[in-house]
């Protein structure tokens, strides 16, 4: 039987790194719920292609091409989505720049580091922190998802990475105390090895996945529109849920039969 209504009807989320892989999964998995959907790339026609998609479904969806690693750009954000659709309900932060092997300990050069940790990090706050007053001042009970990493608890030789995720959740923590007398909830969505965005994994790496497959766009989507959604986890803030078919707990022993 059809449901009557939909879980987040007449809400509006902003949503960046929308312009392809997961934040594009969650855009289509918030967007199908009812709400208006704001994204944020800094890819103009990965953007554009996905808001076409989003429109031919007849969902209502705006955007704006902004670098996140850019001074203001969260200011623009914000201004941009509230002049499109008025009040925000949800936040996703799901940008980051592209992750380059090459950009070991010994390699990897100041400006690098510096993108890396205004998308990830500064971004990041500044965006949650214009959001999350706007909910206090209009009595918003909000939710946000910030996209974090494996990494952010074991190396990946990739410092100016693993760090800036590891920053990440840190903050997810610090928000959500600051913010639940205030009914505004905020976790951290923490993705496996994922066939999306880009990343090409090793030949053997799903033999190291308890569940024997890569992870997709939508897995790691589905669980963050479940994070959205009060009527599912209405009592949950400052937490990390990991979505990786069990890689992190993958050692060498078989498992006994």
């Amino acid at each position: 039987m059809k449901r009557q209504s939909l879980y987040l009807s007449n809400e509006t989320a902003i949503i960046t790194g929308a312009g392809n892989g997961i934040g594009k999964a969650l855009a289509f998995e918030i967007a199908a719920e009812g709400a208006n959907v704001f994204l944020v790339d800094s890819e103009a026609q990965k953007l554009g292609d996905t808001v076409s998609e989003l429109k031919a479904k007849g969902y209502p969806a705006n955007a704006g091409v902004i670098d996140l690693s850019l001074a203001d750009s969260a200011q623009q954000v914000f201004r941009q989505a509230h002049a499109a659709f008025g009040p925000i309900h949800m936040v996703v932060h799901s940008a980051s720049p592209p992750r380059r092997e090459a950009d070991t300990w010994r390699t990897v050069t100041s400006d690098t580091w510096d993108a890396m940790y205004h998308v990830n990090v500064k971004s990041g706050f500044e965006l949650a922190r214009l959001v999350g007053q706007h909910m206090i001042d209009e009595g918003i009970t909000g939710r946000m998802v910030y996209l974090t990493s494996l990494h952010a608890h074991t190396p990946r030789n990739l410092p100016h990475y693993a760090t800036s995720k590891a920053a990440m959740l840190m903050l997810v923590k610090e928000m959500a105390k600051a913010w639940a007398r205030h009914g505004i909830r905020i976790n951290a969505l923490t993705p496996g090895a994922i066939a999306a965005g880009g990343f090409k994994p090793a030949g053997d790496l799903a033999l190291k996945i308890p569940m024997q497959r890569l992870g997709s766009a939508q897995d790691v989507a589905a669980m963050g529109l479940t994070l959205l959604i009060d009527r599912f986890s209405g009592y949950v803030t400052g937490t990390e849920v990991v979505v990786d078919g069990g890689l992190s707990v993958f050692n060498w022993f078989d498992p006994v039969q």
